[in-house]
Formats: structure tokens, sequence, C-alpha cells
């Protein structure tokens, strides 16, 4: 449950793209666990192709399954092994690398890092391999936590299906 402390809402500037990675950032701050919540899609259930976390540098995913970091969810569309959690932080885009929630709001995406780390960024993507711009996360929030209990919504966006940028 998020405590409520610090919420920043806003429209998302530059539009949100379905095939390109979307940066949302935020001060830095001292975290274990990074949690993207999904309060609406473009369309059904939301999809994401990876899920990225960055240091206040910039320059590496500390996200990545490879660094030691595990991906979980609160769900995952059943049925579709190509729309597995895992692919949430395995470095391979395109829908076929892609985690798809089972249900179409309140759904989330977390990060937990190998150690406490300071973070500022994180960047989430749809499909960038072009193929799909459907299921593009417009309302969502990025929540952080020291402990996995307690947590602190940094950044809460809220998006118009007309802002999602189609190319």
């Amino acid at each position: 449950m998020a405590s409520g402390l610090g919420t920043l809402a806003c429209c998302a500037e530059p539009a949100i793209r379905p095939d390109m990675p979307n940066s949302v950032s935020f001060p830095a701050q001292q975290v274990k666990f990074v949690r993207f919540v999904i309060h609406a899609s473009s369309a059904n259930q939301p999809c994401l192709d990876e899920l990225e976390v960055y240091a206040p540098d910039g320059k590496l995913n500390l996200a990545a399954h490879g660094r030691g970091a595990i991906a979980t969810a609160s769900s995952c569309l059943a049925g579709y092994s190509k729309h597995a959690i895992e692919h949430l932080n395995d470095g391979r885009y395109g829908n076929d690398f892609s985690w798809i929630a089972a249900g179409s709001s309140a759904e989330w995406a977390q990060i937990e890092l190998p150690q406490t780390t300071a973070i500022s960024k994180v960047v989430f993507s749809r499909d960038r391999m072009r193929q799909y711009a459907d299921r593009v996360p417009i309302e969502f929030e990025v929540q952080l936590s020291t402990d996995g209990d307690v947590w602190k919504t940094v950044k809460h966006i809220v998006a118009k299906a007309a802002d999602i940028a189609i190319r």
C-alpha cells in the first residue's frame, strides 16, 4: 500500500510512445524495490516489454536480471508463455518477450534490486520492435520502497489516449 507521501501528478511529457522507451524521472532516492503500478491502459490488459531502473548517472540498467535484480508482478495473463513475468527484466524487447497483466487496472510490475541503491529514473516500453501499439499504460504510478512493505509514490502519470504518440 502506498504511503501517499509526496505524490506528484502530471501529464505525460513528452507523449507516451508504445514503440520507444518512456522515461519517468524523479529526485534520487535510496531504494531496494521499484514498483510500476498501472491503473489504466490504452486497451485491454497492460503490457510491458521491459522495465528498467537507473541510478542518477543514468549509465546502467540496474533492473537487469543479469545484475541480480528480481522481477515480480501482481498477475500474468494465463495461457501465453511469451507474456511472462521474467520478461520484465530479461533485456529483450518486443511483444514476444513481454509481460501482460491478467487484469486491466490496479496491476503492478516490480523490480527488487540486489541491494539498496540510489535511483532517479524508471524506463518502460510496450513494444520496441514496433509491431503492436495497444495495451500501453496511460495511467500509472512509480512507487519506491526500502523494505517492500511501505511504499512511496514518486510520480503519478495520467495521459489521455490522445497523448499516445504512434508513428
